[in-house]
Formats: structure tokens, sequence, C-alpha cells
């Protein structure tokens, strides 16, 4: 789920002041400047206002955050577990469908988002879903690697890890060192 125009969320609790934005500027009062109410993209107070306004609903609607990772949040319902990772205006959910939806529709309630549907990558991780089954790679991440120290086109090399390993599995081709 994205929430849109996340930041605009927050409520800054420090006065925050700003020059007229050009084309905005009222006759005669050029001199004037802005006192903000909310928090805006760029402000450097907006990430913060943003996490607080979400953590607090989130609590609101019984979730509990982890005291490993405070963008993780969970609650059990009926012995099943519902599970948010919060990360920046991405949040993603899992557990039984049905708790999702109501989940989505509570959350939809307090905040305009649209449903990205299953999670395809995520911090640098390939995901591929199916019922019962998650394959992660990191795929995309090694080629830009390869690319960025222009060795896309190199050759592979076995390397002594890979020789044990296959000798330990009886699969050694060659001889090992």
């Amino acid at each position: 789920m994205d929430i849109k125009t996340a930041f605009l969320y927050g409520s800054i609790k420090e006065e925050v002041y700003l020059e007229q934005p050009e084309g905005f500027g009222i006759y005669d009062q050029e001199s004037h400047v802005c006192r903000l109410k909310k928090a805006l993209y760029g402000l450097n107070q907006a990430p913060r206002a943003w996490y607080e306004r979400i953590d607090s609903y989130l609590m609101k609607l019984g979730f509990t955050r982890s005291e490993a990772n405070p963008n993780l949040y969970f609650k059990v319902i009926d012995e099943k577990p519902l599970i948010l990772v919060l990360y920046v205006d991405d949040l993603f959910l899992t557990s039984a469908d049905p708790l999702i939806q109501k989940c989505k529709r509570e959350l939809a309630f307090e905040f305009e988002m649209k449903d990205l549907g299953l999670m395809h990558y995520f911090l640098g991780l390939e995901v591929w879903q199916k019922p019962g089954e998650i394959f992660l790679s990191q795929g995309k991440y090694v080629v830009k690697i390869l690319e960025i120290f222009g060795m896309v086109d190199c050759k592979l090399v076995t390397t002594l890890m890979e020789l044990k390993l296959k000798k330990l599995s009886g699969s050694a081709a060659g001889p090992v060192l």
C-alpha cells in the first residue's frame, strides 16, 4: 500500500515560517511571511511528523510496535497474526486475506492510499509469490554491482569453497585442492 502525499498528514509542533511562494504574494504585503500549520515535503520535520501521525493511528487500531524495529507493527486477531511493515510512505501487510482487507479499509478511512498489490520489489530484493511460496532474489542488485565495477562480461571462476562443497556432496567433477 502506498500512502499518497504522506508527509502532508503530519502536524508540526515548532513554529515554521517561509517566504510567500512566487505567484501567491499579496500586493503591498510582499515582505510578509507564511506560518506553516502542517508539514510540507522538503521540510526537515516532515518525516518525523508523518511517522508520529501514522504511529499514533496504528496504535489506535490496536497494533503493537516492535521493540526491535520501530517500523514493524503487529496484532493478533482470533489467534491469527496481522503484521504491518512501514517504509516511509509504503505499508506492507501480511496475514490471512480477510484481516488484510479489513486493515486496508481502516487505513483508507484515515489516509488516501493506493493498493500496489503483491510485493514484487523491496529494498533491493526481488520477490515472487505463489500460494504457500515466496522466492527472494538479489539478481538486479548483483547486475548493478557488476556494472559499477565494469565486470558484466567477466568469466566465472569456481571458488575453493564451491569445490569443497561439491566434494562434500559427492559431486566433485575434478581434483580438489
